[in-house]
């Protein structure tokens, strides 16, 4: 019998397994090697003890059912994820657990879905200013307009225009294109939408607002944009925000509501109300 038990001990000492034993009252009796290194911690810390008085509460986990465990907090060496497997009842009822490492495939699925909601981002955010892009707007408007068609709420776009009007053909710095995005920031309301559409075209989606409404507020950002230019824009820059805007009515769709704003700036003319 005493031959059975060493071959036991030897048995638990050598798997690759990490194994957690424990008697019929639930204390912890045997740790072996590898649960030992999974954990960080030495056998000493976890037995004779039971799942209500273990030093490291956080090690509670251990003594649960099947599935991935968690590790992390005071008294651990590392952030570790076990896997508890086939847990095996003894015919004095000890309890044998037995514990795979899964901690480098839960971190890789970790990043991998930290990199997979970066995608999703950089999918409907400009990368130069954070803004909505074109994939964002076109779905805001959509939604917006649908809601415009059940409801009868007012809604009106806007394209904004960044030009220098001693030279309409210049190109902007990434400095001006992000102090110009901010101003647009700044100076809307929290429910507006405002995407980048090229390098200098923006459009700003209005929910709730009539077009009157919206060329009061797009003409004080207009007057506070051009009495605070931008940082770099450099001398001889005569920068200014020009726009169109647009109010749903019935029958529009959101291609043509775009339309409607891009044909007013480029008359530059406001809607008569």
């Amino acid at each position: 019998m005493s031959e059975n038990n060493e071959l036991m001990d030897e048995c638990l000492m050598q798997c690759p397994s990490g194994i957690l034993v424990q008697d019929d009252s639930g204390v912890i009796k045997q740790l072996n090697p590898a649960l030992e290194k999974m954990l960080g911690l030495s056998a000493d810390q976890l037995l004779g003890h039971t799942r209500d008085n273990l030093p490291l509460p956080v090690c509670r986990s251990l003594l649960k059912g099947e599935g991935v465990i968690h590790l992390t907090g005071p008294g651990l060496s590392r952030e570790s994820w076990l896997r508890c497997t086939n847990p095996l009842q003894g015919d004095d009822g000890s309890l044998i657990r037995f514990f795979e490492d899964v901690t480098e495939t839960m971190q890789l699925r970790q990043e991998n879905l930290r990199l997979s909601q970066q995608m999703e981002e950089l999918a409907i955010t400009d990368e130069l200013t954070g803004l909505a892009n074109q994939r964002a707007l076109n779905q805001a408007l959509s939604a917006q307009v649908t809601r415009s068609r059940r409801y009868q709420n007012p809604l009106s776009l806007a394209v904004i225009k960044l030009q220098d009007t001693a030279d309409p053909d210049t190109e902007f710095s990434d400095e001006i294109i992000l102090a110009t995005s901010q101003c647009l920031r700044d100076r809307l309301r929290w429910a507006d939408l405002i995407a980048r559409w090229d390098h200098s075209h923006f459009f700003i989606i209005l929910p709730e607002t009539k077009a009157q409404d919206g060329i009061e507020m797009l003409g004080n950002i207009q007057d506070w944009f051009s009495e605070n230019l931008p940082s770099g824009a450099g001398a001889g820059r005569q920068l200014a925000l020009r726009y169109g805007i647009a109010e749903w009515q019935k029958g529009n769709d959101p291609r043509s509501l775009m339309e409607q704003a891009v044909k007013i700036l480029n008359a530059g003319s406001l809607p008569e109300q």
